[in-house]
């Protein structure tokens, strides 16, 4: 009676397996899971089912001989297609909706007390809407794609915002036109560690000494995905301080933050960009 409960545990335990093995091929294809180990584990399941089919009575090793071959036979046809590549173009996304933040700064000479203005820029280029991340904004739920630079700073000391920010949304042709777009343009201060801006404590209301200023395209009741085309911007100024020395001004970089759709899943795209150009604070030897 054992040795029935032996086998039919075996019958289920194969049941199992290739049930497994056929929901958990499309999940690793749509998840760009890593396939080598997946192979393998085709290869060690196609090995067992060897084994198994040694030890099993007479009436039963044709069964597991079976499941051996066809185990084996997958792995085979598996391992050759991902190797050479014919799986890749299924499960990749970088490269998909991977954008790209053009950082404008001006001017690059300065002095004590001046303005400088910063225009971050995003163009989607690729061949689907950015959709967006959700985010806490005042307690409150945004989604949106989200623009964010840090602020310079000078010992620790960020600059503070000279004028109300501006946030722009231009439309996919060339007509120029803005678009009228939810928006939030709110403000954090992360601190260490600063890993993920979407568990940063964000808020509309500026104060001295943030860290971070950012645009979110959503404004709590509504929120816009960034569109084939279309081009986002999200404009700034500081102030330099009296007591800047004469030196370059203190950068860190730009970000962005949104979800790439790719095929049934989502991949969430946090990209950094240093501030390439070079502010440099003058003073008058008169005044030093």
């Amino acid at each position: 009676m054992s040795f029935l409960r032996c086998i039919l545990r075996a019958r289920r335990a194969a049941a199992v397996t290739f049930g497994v093995l056929f929901l958990v091929l499309p999940v690793a294809l749509l998840t760009s899971v890593r396939l080598e180990p997946l192979i393998l584990t085709v290869i060690v399941l196609g090995g067992v089912s060897v084994v198994a089919g040694l030890v099993a009575p007479p009436s039963v090793r044709g069964r597991f001989r079976n499941a051996a071959k066809g185990l084996v036979t997958a792995a085979i046809l598996l391992a050759i297609l991902h190797f050479v590549g014919l799986l890749e173009p299924m499960y990749r996304r970088e490269g998909w909706l991977v954008l790209d933040l053009d950082i404008e700064v001006e001017p690059l000479r300065v002095h004590p007390g001046d303005s400088i203005t910063y225009t971050l820029t995003t163009t989607n280029g690729g061949l689907r809407a950015v959709l967006g991340r959700g985010f806490s904004v005042d307690g409150v739920s945004h989604l949106g794609l989200l623009m964010y630079g840090r602020l310079p700073d000078l010992d620790g000391v960020r600059f503070s915002l000279s004028e109300e920010p501006i946030a722009l949304l231009d439309a996919a042709d060339e007509s120029g036109e803005t678009l009228d777009f939810a928006h939030t343009i709110a403000y954090a201060n992360p601190g260490i560690p600063e890993l993920n801006p979407a568990s940063w404590e964000w808020s509309t209301t500026y104060t001295p000494g943030d860290e971070v200023i950012g645009l979110i395209t959503g404004d709590g009741t509504a929120h816009h995905d960034l569109g084939v085309g279309e081009t986002l911007t999200l404009r700034y100024a500081v102030t330099v301080p009296t007591i800047h020395p004469a030196g370059e001004v203190h950068h860190v970089r730009a970000s962005l933050s949104y979800r790439d759709p790719q095929w049934a899943t989502y991949y969430t795209h946090d990209l950094w960009f240093p501030f390439e150009d070079t502010v440099l604070v003058e003073r008058d030897n008169a005044s030093d």
